[in-house]
């Protein structure tokens, strides 16, 4: 056999030793909690988001649940809430990424603390903020986490146009925590 045909057979013989996956499953395989709709968030602001730059006070609320975790079928729901000021914030302001910290409470009492990376888009009459990033300490600490929120709002949209204000916005949540 040639060394070009040893070549391709080692290759070939390692191709069929790789288990198939089928699209849209790889990320599935470590995946050990899911919280889906309807699961939700609130996020206020006070004064309302305008166009020009202000102070606000902002106001964050989160309910998970339904839960379903292959490691901790006890954890079946959470919340997680905060509060905070933004300086010289607009509409505009909700675009973008930033770091942030999601302490969550759940169900048992029990505690985790997702530490990671958001980035926030505007598509349509949606604002979509999704972050990426790691469990820190408590539940499920050592694994990584994906945490989207749509937010969808035709104010957004208006505010981002100078035709409006932004007082509030209601979404949908999807929590996934994979496992290493």
């Amino acid at each position: 056999m040639s060394r070009v045909a040893s070549a391709l057979a080692a290759v070939l013989m390692t191709v069929a030793s790789i288990p198939f996956v089928a699209p849209g499953t790889a990320a599935a395989v470590g995946l050990d909690l899911t919280c889906t709709p309807p699961s939700s968030a609130s996020l206020l602001f006070d004064p309302p988001a305008t166009n020009s730059p202000q102070t606000m006070a902002l106001s964050v609320s989160r309910q998970y649940g339904p839960c379903v975790s292959a490691t901790r079928p006890d954890i079946t729901s959470g919340h997680s809430s905060a509060t905070g000021t933004s300086q010289g914030a607009t509409c505009l302001s909700l675009l973008g990424a930033n770091a942030i910290t999601i302490p969550i409470t759940w169900n048992t009492g029990e505690t985790s603390t997702l530490s990671g990376n958001n980035v926030s888009s505007l598509s349509g009459l949606a604002l979509t903020v999704v972050t990426t990033g790691t469990v820190t300490s408590g539940v499920f600490a050592g694994a990584t986490f994906v945490h989207t929120i749509i937010y969808p709002s035709t104010n957004i949209l208006l505010c981002n146009l100078g035709l409006g204000t932004l007082s509030a916005l209601y979404g949908q949540v999807v929590l996934e925590i994979i496992t290493p």
